[in-house]
């Protein structure tokens, strides 16, 4: 049987990459650099190849290197996972979720959920990551997020994703209630306004982003794009920015007194909300409940507003 590298090799190189120089690796793992060093040749004298070389800034990837890169850390998160499985069959408050969603999960959903899903769990660590799809598959391939809740991007080949639901929600453009055009009918009354985007490459905001601009942008029009939600809350009620969400977001109790739809004539096109997770990749027993409750909160509170239509 060929030799196979060792998992402290693995974590070794994975290190390097991560912060930038033998040294700093070292530090980071509590090993002394001649053992981080021989562990790196022992490696790369099992595999035939030069991973890394030195270079102006500090070690650098080789080749090689780049295209084992994403392979060890498949190899290292998928482990990883195995044994935080193993470990929540015995226990399941044990262990660590990490997911990403967009903006309506954020809003309207995930805060008493997430908290009383704590409560229930109290060891239990969960780590939320707030982004677009577009921004946040490469992280969901990798194996580092359990799974993502957001909007889906046609561009994106769901082959080898698990497509848990799929949720219709009408947009709509808000801004606070005492926003100078809050009365505007139309989208051409908005022009120079200005805006706050969710950070996305491609898909659905781009998509939407054209619709609202069909001829460009004006001058004096500003866009600040970004997926901070209290960023966004506070350019919205503070600073007189324009967001493009879903409708349900004003049911929000905290929102729905002090921000409103403007009643444009023109209809903003329909978002597809989607729960996905990679089809080679088992969820453990606590990522797979809390995405379960996540999923059912959210087909609900859709359906609550009376807007949408979803199918499961």
């Amino acid at each position: 049987m060929r030799e196979l590298p060792k998992i402290n090799q693995l974590k070794n190189f994975q290190a390097i990459i991560r912060y930038g120089s033998i040294r700093a690796a070292s530090q980071a793992l509590f090993q002394t650099q001649p053992a981080i060093t021989r562990s790196i040749q022992e490696l790369e004298r099992i595999l035939g190849v030069t991973l890394l070389a030195r270079g102006a800034q500090g070690m650098e990837l080789t080749k090689m290197g780049r295209t084992f890169e994403p392979r060890v850390n498949m190899i290292l998160n998928d482990l990883e996972r195995a044994v935080d499985e193993l470990y929540q069959m015995g226990q399941l408050s044990q262990g660590s979720v990490v997911f990403g969603c967009s903006h309506l999960p954020a809003y309207g959903i995930l805060p008493s959920l997430i908290n009383k899903f704590q409560a229930q769990h109290p060891s239990l660590t969960i780590t939320i990551i707030e982004g677009q799809l577009s921004e946040l598959i490469s992280s969901l391939r990798l194996g580092r997020l359990d799974f993502f809740i957001g909007i889906e991007s046609p561009e994106i080949s769901m082959n080898e994703f698990t497509v848990e639901n799929s949720i219709n929600a009408e947009f709509c453009i808000i801004a606070r209630n005492e926003h100078p055009l809050i009365k505007s009918h139309t989208l051409s009354q908005l022009q120079g306004a200005k805006w706050y985007f969710p950070n996305a490459r491609t898909g659905y905001y781009r998509d939407l982003e054209r619709f609202i601009f069909p001829n460009g942008r004006i001058t004096g029009e500003t866009i600040i794009y970004g997926d901070s939600i209290s960023i966004g809350e506070q350019l919205v009620l503070n600073e007189n920015y324009l967001f493009v969400g879903p409708r349900a977001i004003l049911d929000v109790s905290y929102l729905k007194d002090v921000v409103s739809e403007i009643p444009i004539k023109e209809k903003l096109p329909d978002a597809s909300y989607i729960i996905i997770y990679k089809q080679l990749q088992n969820l453990t027993p606590s990522a797979k409940q809390l995405m379960d409750e996540i999923n059912i909160a959210c087909s609900e509170f859709l359906a609550a507003s009376n807007k949408v239509n979803y199918r499961l």
